[in-house]
């Protein structure tokens, strides 16, 4: 049983720790409340007609998306696991570089692939997956498939490799494994179930938040995402458009309550998932030799993956002309120029990486202390104050990001208008945003930890600080890595908040410089390549971030991440 000063102490951490990360929506829904007239419930409950399309559009997005990646994911991962390892390492890391890409970089890949695909880009472009989600939203959908693939490979794959064959042989002598159905029931479902449905879940989060992607690919297609980020801007002012803070409060209380029930089966299947890993991975560690068909299957799975990253490469070197096209630096110099809004490359280069530093340097240590209170509670038996921290740490999973921008806004608005252009607002709201992410990696790792490792070391004498920095930190290392390495990608790529926020700080970064630059009329023959030289920078920095970490992640912890 803790003590009470440990309670306290629990408690004094966990109140700024939601300040920080649910003040800004708090204060965001106040102020539409106030504006619009009615609470949250009953703006959700009377959405308009707008506001319902929205949400089916998303959560009929969100769903394909999901279904295609575990179709097309699950047969890709048993190809990987085939693989001899050396060969699996670096495959597996080449269908990963989609993930870290950002989000405006995969945008600009599809619309790279469809303008040099011919009547098969123009088909894309029209072609519809439902109604609803109208034209451009098969391209959509592939995309995100192409995003969130790698999902799929990092859950499964490592579980399939080490699984002992001769397991799966004396299974076929059994009376419960002897049809494939019976050996699906007995051991397939219980090892990859969890890992399945974490990768389902996650799927549906960010497609259900995914933003430049629909943006660009689909642009008739109406998201709540979309929404909020396009009009959440002329919500809450007094007196002006109540019915649009209305519509505006009520989409996100829709958005949170969708995404808070995929934020709980994520958060059950990724712990499931970790026990499974934790049984299996010490079952076979050999190599086995791979089948043709399974090599071609994870072969086309990294052409897959790399086709439209070469892409948008090719297409900043390629400049239409009245005769068609040819090829020349002519986008990369207007980019380094700063043509679009008077900002150029290189200072929208400058302001990513220094906002993505700081995010680093805010989420770290936040995300450290969520993770360590978390396995705290759950090794104290205090059930429920674990799963009470660690939804909180994944709060951010459960709304918007333009939300957390216009929520940032408002707040600093309200209470502080002094320091609405502080640089300090941009980082603060990435490092919000990519918590998550920070916890989902660190946390398995801790879990995987022996139970008494650190009472072992006080006993040879070692205080607190000497426990954690010789023992625990060393331990961690890797993982702490990895964590650092995706919120640094992630924070590169942010493009929802940073478009809402670069409005007022002034500070354009990389993403949002490419979407300044696909805004542009399409007159003037440079500005695609412009665009595609820009976000060209962005991927390749993200990829080199992936690259630089990969080295470290260990799969045996069932992160996923």
């Amino acid at each position: 049983m803790q003590s009470p000063q440990r309670r306290w102490a629990d408690a004094a951490l966990i109140a700024p720790l939601a300040v920080l990360l649910l003040g800004p929506l708090a204060v965001a829904a106040n102020r539409l409340w106030a504006v619009g007239g009615v609470d949250p419930a009953t703006a959700a409950l009377d959405l308009s007609p707008a506001g319902w399309r929205s949400a089916w559009s998303s959560i009929q997005l969100a769903f394909l998306a999901s279904i295609g990646v575990v179709l097309l994911g699950t047969p890709v991962a048993f190809a990987l696991a085939k693989q001899p390892a050396r060969r699996r390492r670096w495959m597996t890391t080449a269908v990963a570089l989609p993930f870290v890409t950002p989000s405006i970089v995969a945008a600009v890949a599809f619309l790279a692939l469809m303008d040099v695909s011919g009547p098969i880009g123009s088909t894309l472009r029209t072609a519809s997956a439902t109604t609803l989600l109208g034209p451009g939203s098969i391209a959509l959908l592939v995309a995100m498939v192409w995003f969130n693939l790698s999902l799929v490979t990092r859950m499964l794959t490592p579980a399939l490799a080490r699984t002992d064959p001769a397991y799966l042989e004396q299974l076929r002598l059994l009376p419960q494994g002897n049809s494939a159905w019976l050996r699906f029931r007995a051991w397939w479902w219980p090892v990859l179930g969890p890992a399945l449905g974490a990768a389902a879940g996650l799927t549906f989060t960010f497609a259900f938040t995914s933003f430049a992607v629909v943006r660009w690919l689909a642009p008739e297609a109406t998201t709540i995402e979309l929404l909020l980020a396009e009009q959440g801007s002329g919500a809450g002012i007094p007196g002006y458009r109540t019915g649009l803070s209305r519509l505006v409060l009520g989409t996100a209380v829709v958005q949170g309550l969708a995404l808070l029930v995929a934020a709980v089966v994520v958060n059950a299947m990724q712990r499931h998932h970790g026990a499974r890993m934790l049984q299996t991975t010490t079952l076979h560690n050999g190599d086995a030799p791979a089948s043709r068909q399974s090599t071609a299957l994870a072969m086309s799975a990294v052409v897959f993956a790399l086709t439209p990253l070469l892409a948008v490469l090719a297409a900043s070197v390629r400049v239409r002309t009245p005769s068609g096209h040819r090829f020349g630096l002519d986008g990369w110099r207007r980019a380094l120029s700063g043509d679009a809004g008077g900002t150029g490359l290189v200072d929208a280069f400058a302001t990513s990486v220094g906002t993505a530093v700081w995010t680093v340097a805010i989420a770290m240590p936040v995300g450290w202390w969520c993770a360590s209170a978390v396995l705290s509670a759950e090794r104290a038996d205090h059930r429920r104050r674990a799963q009470a921290i660690d939804l909180l740490a994944m709060a951010p999973l459960v709304v918007s990001s333009a939300m957390v921008g216009l929520g940032s806004l408002l707040g600093l608005l309200r209470f502080a208008p002094n320091l609405i252009a502080s640089p300090v607002l941009l980082p603060m709201a990435h490092a919000t945003l990519v918590l998550p992410v920070v916890v989902r990696v660190l946390l398995p790792a801790m879990r995987a930890l022996p139970d008494d490792l650190e009472e072992q070391a006080a006993t040879l004498g070692l205080g607190p600080w000497h426990r954690w920095s010789l023992v625990r930190l060393p331990m961690l290392r890797p993982a702490a890595v990895v964590a650092a390495g995706l919120a640094l990608a992630f924070s590169l790529g942010e493009f929802g908040a940073s478009w809402i926020l670069v409005r007022s700080t002034g500070s354009t970064t990389l993403a949002v410089l490419v979407d300044a630059w696909l805004a542009r009329p399409g007159f003037d023959a440079t500005t695609r390549p412009a665009a595609m030289a820009v976000a060209s920078v962005l991927g390749l920095l993200a990829a080199g971030v992936m690259l630089g970490v990969e080295r470290w992640r260990d799969d045996r912890i069932g992160g996923g991440l």
